[in-house]
Formats: C-alpha cells, sequence, structure tokens
C-alpha cells in the first residue's frame, strides 16, 4: 500500500440475521469518561403489497466515531450520530415516466403522514443567448428515467467571479494544498448542482437543472443573479436526499458561514418557509444546542420532529412500474440495555428512515442510552466491560472492548514474526 492510499475497508457482517446492531460507551476524548452506554439498531425492511416485511439486514454504516478510514471524515448517511433529536427521512433512486413512456416532464411526490413535498422533473434543458443577449431556456428533451441527487438540483458554480484581490494569494496556497471547498462564484446551498448563473454573459453547456421546486420554479428571467452576494435570492435545490456537512444552511448550524454572508430574516426563503428560524446566529449565542441542528442530514423539509411511527409513507414517480408505492412505518424495537447486571429497558429514538423505493425497501436507525452508568468504565484502560444490549428480547448483543494502551505496547513489543 503507497503513502496515499487508504487501508481497504473490510464490510461489516451484521450482528443478527433480522438487524444489525452495536452497542457502545459515549465517544469521549482518550483520557474523559463515558457517562453512558447506547445502542444502535439497523433493520432493513422489504415493501410487500404495502406491508413492511424485514428482510436481509444492510450493516450499519459510516462509522464516525471509529472508523479513521472515512473518506471524507463525515461522509454523507451516517447510520452512526448519537446526536439527532429528530428523524432525517431520505429517499434515494430515481424518477420514472409513467408506464415507461418517455416525457418532457413529471412529478414526484412523498408523503409520510401529513408531511408532504413535490419534485417537478426535467429532461435536459440547454440554455442558449439571442443576439441581443436574452436567455432562452431550450424546451427539455424527453427522459425515461432521471436521477433523484443533487447534481440534478439547482446549483452550482458560476468559475467566472474572481476571488478577491486580497484574498486570492492565500486563496490559491490553500487550494494547492486541497484546502478549499469554498469559492466566491459557488451557490453555497448546492455547490454540485446546475443553474447558477451569476454574469449575463454567454456560457458554454449551461444546462437548468432536472429538479426543482413546482411552487417555485426557474424562470430566464431570474436566472442570472447580477451579483455573488444575492445568491440567497436564488431558488432552493429541491431534492430528497442526504445533505452534506458544507451546504447552507446545515454549516450554519455548524459555526461555519458562506463565502458571502446572507440575511437571516424573512428576507431569506428558508426563513419565509419556515424552514429556518430567524435570527439564527442570535439563537444559537443564547440557546447553544440550537446547533445540533447540523447533524440532522436530511433535505429540506424532511427532517420530522413529531413521531412517525404507524404513519403512512406514499411515494410517487419513482418506481418503474408501479406509479405509487406505499408501506406504513414499523414500530420501534424493544431495547434494553445491561450494564454491570443492572438491565434497563430504553427509549428507542428513530434517527434515520432511508427509502429506496425502486428497490422497494426500506431500513430504519434507531438509537437509545442509558440514563447513566453505574461507575466509571475507560476503553482502552479496563479490558473487558460489561455491557450488551437486547433487542426485541433476542439474545444480547454484547460491547466489543478495544484492545487496552497495555495490550497495544504488548504486541508493539514483541518481535516480528
Amino acid at each position: 500500500m503507497t503513502p496515499n492510499q487508504s487501508p481497504q475497508r473490510i464490510p461489516r457482517k451484521p450482528a443478527r440475521p433480522q438487524y444489525d446492531a452495536v452497542v457502545e460507551l459515549e465517544p469521549k476524548p482518550k483520557g474523559e469518561v463515558p457517562t453512558f452506554a447506547y445502542v444502535l439498531v439497523k433493520t432493513t425492511y422489504a415493501i410487500v403489497n404495502g406491508r413492511s416485511i424485514v428482510a436481509e439486514p444492510e450493516p450499519l454504516q459510516f462509522d464516525i466515531y471509529r472508523d479513521e478510514t472515512l473518506d471524507p471524515k463525515l461522509p454523507p448517511g451516517s447510520d452512526f450520530w448519537i446526536t439527532k433529536s429528530a428523524t432525517d427521512v431520505v429517499i434515494q433512486g430515481s424518477a420514472y415516466a409513467p408506464a415507461g413512456k418517455p416525457v418532457p416532464r413529471m412529478e414526484v411526490s412523498a408523503r409520510i403522514g401529513q408531511v408532504a413535498k413535490r419534485i417537478a422533473v426535467f429532461g435536459r434543458r440547454a440554455v442558449t443567448w439571442t443576439a441581443d443577449g436574452r436567455i432562452a431556456i431550450v424546451p427539455p428533451d424527453i427522459f425515461t428515467e432521471m436521477a433523484l441527487a443533487y447534481f440534478n438540483a439547482y446549483g452550482g458554480l458560476d468559475p467566472r467571479v474572481l476571488v478577491p484581490e486580497p484574498d486570492r494569494e492565500e486563496y490559491m496556497r490553500l487550494s494547492a494544498l486541497g484546502l478549499v471547498f469554498d469559492h466566491p462564484g459557488a451557490y453555497p446551498r448546492n455547490l454540485i448542482g446546475k443553474g447558477y448563473l451569476v454574469s449575463p454573459e454567454p456560457m458554454e453547456n449551461f444546462e437548468m437543472p432536472n429538479l426543482e421546486d413546482p411552487d417555485d420554479l426557474l424562470t430566464g428571467q431570474r436566472m442570472v443573479v447580477g451579483s455573488p452576494e444575492l445568491w440567497y435570492k436564488q431558488p432552493l435545490p429541491w431534492c430528497f436526499d442526504w445533505t452534506n456537512a458544507l451546504m447552507y444552511p446545515r454549516l450554519r448550524y455548524g459555526g461555519m458561514d458562506a463565502w458571502f454572508p446572507c440575511p437571516d430574516d424573512s428576507a431569506l426563503p428558508e426563513v419565509r418557509r419556515q424552514l429556518l428560524p430567524s435570527r439564527l446566529q442570535k439563537r444559537m449565542e443564547q440557546t447553544p444546542a440550537i446547533g445540533a441542528e447540523y447533524y440532522q442530514e436530511a433535505s429540506l423539509g424532511m427532517v420530522l420532529r413529531q413521531p412517525i411511527i404507524g404513519h403512512q409513507v406514499t411515494l410517487s414517480g419513482m418506481h418503474p412500474q408501479e406509479p405509487v408505492v406505499s408501506f406504513t412505518i414499523p414500530p420501534d424495537p424493544p431495547i434494553e440495555i445491561e450494564v454491570e447486571g443492572r438491565r434497563e429497558s430504553v427509549q428507542p429514538r428513530l434517527t434515520n428512515l432511508v427509502i429506496r423505493p425502486a428497490e422497494k425497501k426500506f431500513y430504519t436507525v434507531h438509537f437509545a442510552r442509558t440514563a447513566d452508568l453505574p461507575r466509571a468504565f475507560i476503553p482502552e484502560v479496563h479490558n473487558d466491560i460489561p455491557l450488551s444490549a437486547r433487542i426485541a428480547r433476542d439474545a444480547p448483543v454484547k460491547y466489543e472492548s478495544p484492545p487496552t494502551v497495555r495490550d497495544r505496547l504488548a504486541m508493539a513489543s514483541k518481535p516480528n514474526q
């Protein structure tokens, strides 16, 4: 393996034939004492005639606390976040033309209980400029399948926007080191999308987004931002997939900001549409816990705070043969955590509901924790920590104690065999 290669990740094996689960102690910096134990349970379901049937389990993915091979370090869609206070609902897949007959435009929708979201889906739409400089949008091509992913949503980069002179030298230095993730010509809500245009001059191979909010469509008159400081007036990227940590407004909860900061009042579409609280910075200063919203990774409108267990899910336009896919969200699994002989029933929290309509599958991730611990347990110091969990009265899933510092030193001192 060369120095620039990442170690090959060994696929995780699910803990049980019906689900995957891990039991852990609160993640703490080395030397600090965990204050609680917790369990994560991932269950995969097949959708059969509108029913949710337990299927072969997918393993928990992207251990952000312990997997040092992750690249990026915080990949979208981790099952291991224990800081979520709400449910991320994510839908992965494509829009499919009805009956497989190509169309230039269609609509897909998702309803979870009383929450609904629609997406207008278009075929490829090129943009041309008339002789007098006006923008003309070419009618959309026909399509039978369109990926419901952020690279097809509104956003992108207008590379013609220059880095301000005072910042240019430092920007180029950081760029050469691979440490730059922002640019003054980038659309902060979605850096990988299409359709974001700052300058009115013609641009080769420019396309409209394929995914839009049907209630806030982009028009030729609205396409040109004019000044990169006004990015916030443009349409929201409309999608069902995972967001990433550098997308606005999520990055604001993480203590970062766009290259050009925007208003945080009703001038901001997210505030007007009640997708973001007004005066966010002031609220975070007064109540730092609000910053935990950073850990919610679902798209706008799909972070659900109300209980959704037992609610009906209805998805339209996202299966190649069936116009509608529906199912009922199954109940929480009963969970008990046992620490040093003390058993405690713990309340699960549904953190992830991820649906793949074309496969007629979905999975749930539940998190549950103890109130405290009977005494101090320190991973890498204590050799055998008596911790386990029972899911749905199944056999215990045991905590896997990491090698202690003493064990690692002993192994390092042995001569190579």
